[in-house]
């Protein structure tokens, strides 16, 4: 079977009155323009007048039918309108065929798959300037996570709210784990797979060049096999994730992932070719890894029911989410948006600790897939988030490679030095107020002085948390906000994977309780999460200090990573300076991970607490001279959380943000099903 002509978008990327990007992953090569329309609107009609524009290609050729395509459009004279509904059209050329969004059936109403809302003719969106913003966030959304997909949720939102400009969504920040590389479900793995191999072609990676230890025959069948690849992801790669028995390796299984988690095409070939397969079929065909030897029967027959019992749970958790993913394209295609990675976007503990870098980084194979992941990131991320950061060397650089894929040629050399070098995975979106995003992965500093931890009758010093930024790093992210022309004193939107300000009853009870078993040689820092910025103080406070410096008169703080949402209000006074910061953290969009008793019990101790009080918290802070390039910091917190309808300060469900600026108030919503869920509004510089 052939592929199809789109394998995933058109996603609307960047937007500002210079210049508009989209985005679209296509399976053969083409000349593409595209057409833009002013829409006038009124209770009776729709008329679409063209915009005179000019359109630039560029596409980055990464197999044999994997076209990456990034597509610039700007104004033929002047700049394009603000707070006005734009529509577009896209067209594709070549030897062959010569069509457009309509001729794939993209625009039919009647079509499920469509990418069109209500009456309109084409996918719309506005640049967003005066208009109060409706930016949703969130992160954390996996293929097969628990429970219903936020993110297809946000299609009953624009569809209501398509024409109505002061609702509708102006952007969508997705904050980290797009993807989850390190866990990807058995049933779809024979897939991803064979279906990277055909989309790169015959030129695809050779991994025994890479590491020669896989032409063992034990370790080349177990390549190849669901559940196969936990042995080489510890041992040949050094990676810590207990959960990497199908970890994604070369860069077509990286994009396969992506074009699963955007596009139904992909889908709907693998249902075309009947290539996701039943457990029996699967284990007739001796295609799963198995711990056990058969000659162990009753061993054998435990891991055999414990895969088949997965397998089918994590089958109906698949089904669950291709079911929406026509209805994520067409949020895809009619919001811009900006994507930063985190972890597991790459794989589980990325750059978790010095030790852990040090472990990876001199593994040939484990190196190789964190370039795989940083370059696929690039493709199908971060290129379309501020394009004008990555030059015409990078691109080229990347393209040199793709060209045949020969590991230990200059082109393979060039690349990976090009992606462990580059440090502007940063940027500034355009939207108003300027929204900044961190990289929180590969700026990160080690301290290398050690702290003592105290458990039970035992007092051991272990090596601290990372530095989420280190000072390189904000010098670099100063100069960057300083060339995106944001002034001091006007608000800052700051979109941070994890949060600057947590739940502290849920880190206080893992900084004092479970860290310090690491003083016991338990690696307790690879099994839970000890990467919030509050882990190490010196990071912490250094974010405080930049906020300082910029001055902005409200700073929001738009995170997800931990797998629930809060809403929270800190007044700071450092060193005699006010910041007012609003830290609003939306996650998992589909990865429900605290159902059941856990999670009851964790809502009910957090109600408790909110309900003593204790969910405010007043508190100074010192940091000595010697801490923070010979600087005495001191400051003083007051830090309150803002309850939901039931009391609660704390959502376990999937969930997906919603803020909104009206007037002088901060609005924050919750996503949690067709109907978004008010925290409140929030005066601005005022308590909660």
């Amino acid at each position: 079977m052939d592929f199809p002509t789109i394998l995933a978008g058109p996603i609307l990327r960047r937007v500002e009155p210079s210049h508009i990007y989209i985005w679209l992953a296509t399976s053969e090569e083409f000349s593409i323009s595209a057409k833009l329309f002013i829409i006038q609107t009124n209770d009776e009609s729709k008329e679409y007048d063209d915009l005179h524009v000019r359109v630039n290609q560029k596409t980055v050729k990464a197999g044999d039918h994997l076209f990456i395509n990034l597509i610039k459009i700007t104004p033929f004279y002047g700049e394009f309108p603000v707070d006005q509904l734009l529509g577009y059209n896209i067209t594709f050329k070549n030897s062959e065929k010569a069509i457009d969004l309509h001729d794939l059936e993209l625009l039919n109403q009647e079509n499920p798959g469509s990418i069109v809302y209500r009456d309109f003719q084409y996918p719309t969106f506005f640049i967003q300037s005066e208009i109060n913003p409706n930016i949703l966030y969130g992160s954390c959304r996996k293929l097969h996570g628990k429970g219903p997909d936020r993110l297809a949720e946000a299609d009953h939102i624009l569809a209501k709210t398509s024409n109505d400009l002061s609702q509708r969504p102006s952007a969508l920040f997705m904050l980290g784990d797009q993807i989850y590389a390190d866990d990807v479900a058995d049933p779809i793995f024979p897939f991803i797979y064979n279906i990277s191999r055909r989309l790169i072609g015959a030129q695809h990676e050779n991994l025994v060049a890479v590491e020669p230890k896989l032409k063992e025959q034990k370790r080349k069948k177990r390549l190849t096999k669901v559940r196969g690849r936990q042995d080489i992801m510890n041992n040949l790669c050094q990676f810590t994730s207990s959960n990497a028995h199908n970890h994604l390796i070369t860069l077509g299984e990286y994009a396969v992932m992506y074009l699963l988690s955007w596009s139904p095409e992909l889908w709907n070939l693998a249902h075309g070719e009947k290539a996701v397969k039943s457990y029996n079929d699967v284990y007739e065909r001796n295609q799963i890894h198995f711990t056990s030897q058969k000659s162990s029967d009753d061993e054998h027959n435990e891991e055999y029911i414990e895969n088949k019992k997965r397998y089918a749970e994590q089958l109906n958790d698949l089904q669950a989410f291709e079911k929406s993913i026509s209805r994520v394209r067409r949020v895809l295609a009619n919001t811009p948006t900006y994507m930063m990675f985190d972890d597991h976007d790459l794989t589980d503990d990325w750059n978790l600790s010095s030790q852990w870098k040090e472990d990876v980084y001199v593994s040939p194979l484990g190196k190789h897939t964190i370039a795989n992941g940083l370059s696929a990131y690039w493709l199908f991320q971060g290129w379309g988030n501020q394009p004008a950061i990555y030059d015409e060397a990078f691109i080229q650089t990347h393209t040199a490679y793709f060209k045949n894929y020969r590991v230990g040629a200059t082109s393979y050399v060039n690349w990976v030095s090009q992606l462990f070098s580059f440090q502007s995975w940063h940027f500034v979106a355009p939207t108003t107020p300027a929204s900044l995003f961190l990289d929180t992965r590969t700026l990160r500093e080690y301290d290398a002085s050690l702290e003592q931890v105290k458990l039970l009758s035992f007092v051991n010093e272990v090596s601290k948390p990372p530095i989420l930024i280190g000072e390189k790093g904000w010098s670099l992210v100063d100069s960057l906000l300083s060339e995106a022309q944001w002034e001091t004193g006007e608000p800052l939107i700051i979109a941070s994977a994890t949060p600057l300000y947590g739940v502290q009853l849920i880190e206080r009870f893992l900084q004092k309780n479970i860290y310090p078993f690491r003083a016991l040689g338990v690696p307790v820092h690879y099994k839970l999460d000890f990467e919030a910025w509050r882990y190490n103080m010196k990071g912490f406070s250094s974010f405080l200090q930049q906020l300082k410096k910029w001055k902005p008169s409200d700073t929001i703080i738009l995170s997800g990573d931990v797998h629930y949402a809060f809403t929270a209000k800190a007044n700071v006074v450092i060193n005699n300076h006010d910041l007012s910061i609003y830290q609003l953290t939306s996650s998992p969009m589909n990865n429900d991970s605290f159902g059941g008793v856990f999670g009851s019990l964790l809502n009910l101790i957090v109600w408790i607490n909110t309900l003593q009080g204790k969910d405010r918290k007043v508190s100074n802070h010192n940091l000595d001279s010697n801490s923070l390039q010979n600087t005495h910091l001191s400051w003083t917190e007051d830090i309150s959380y803002q309850s939901i309808e039931d009391g609660s300060i704390l959502v376990t469900n999937n969930n997906l943000g919603i803020l909104n600026f009206s007037g002088n108030k901060i609005q924050s919503k919750l996503l949690l099903d067709s109907v978004a869920k008010p925290f409140g509004e929030q005066p601005l510089n005022e308590d909660i």
